[in-house]
């Protein structure tokens, strides 16, 4: 059985920050396999194994499965780590581990770490001047972050660790 999660996030690539969305797509294959699309740079590559270690540190089911996540849009280069909890998010909600019908109006950012626990990101601030700008309605991210992303008035600012 194949599932689809689709969560929006927003990065920053230099000073400017841009909302992207994350498609995960879960499908029974062959050989186990996990790929990550759109542009990555190496540290988002890598993001495979901590979201799975991770995940299975916080009691959630990771099966052995083809994975595709796809990073939107395809042309712009996507850097850090900061995509992890979205990616875990798309993940939870392509194999029915969670049910939402909310959360693509939040914007979602934040580094795992192998043990679940959620890391802080550089660039906050722009994060949430985007998702305001974009129309979302706030932003998920680190705990470490929330005052820095709560200056920016009239969007919800939802900690996490």
């Amino acid at each position: 059985m194949a599932g689809l999660g689709k969560v929006k996030s927003v990065a920053v690539y230099g000073i400017e920050a841009y909302v992207l969305e994350i498609e995960v797509y879960v499908a029974k294959g062959q050989l186990p396999s996990t790929v990550v699309i759109g542009l990555p740079d190496a540290a988002v590559k890598e993001c495979r194994d901590r979201v799975k270690a991770a995940l299975k540190n916080c009691g959630y089911k990771f099966p052995l499965k083809n994975i595709t996540i796809n990073l939107a849009p395809a042309d712009r280069k996507k850097e850090g780590p900061s995509f992890e909890l979205p990616i875990a998010m798309g993940f939870l909600i392509a194999t029915n581990q969670i049910k939402t019908d909310k959360i693509n109006e939040y914007g979602i950012a934040g580094e795992l770490a192998l043990d679940g626990r959620v890391r802080r990101v550089n660039g906050c601030l722009s994060m949430a001047n985007k998702c305001k700008e974009a129309g979302l309605k706030g932003l998920i991210l680190p705990a470490d972050n929330a005052s820095e992303a709560a200056i920016v008035e009239g969007i919800d600012v939802i900690p996490v660790k």
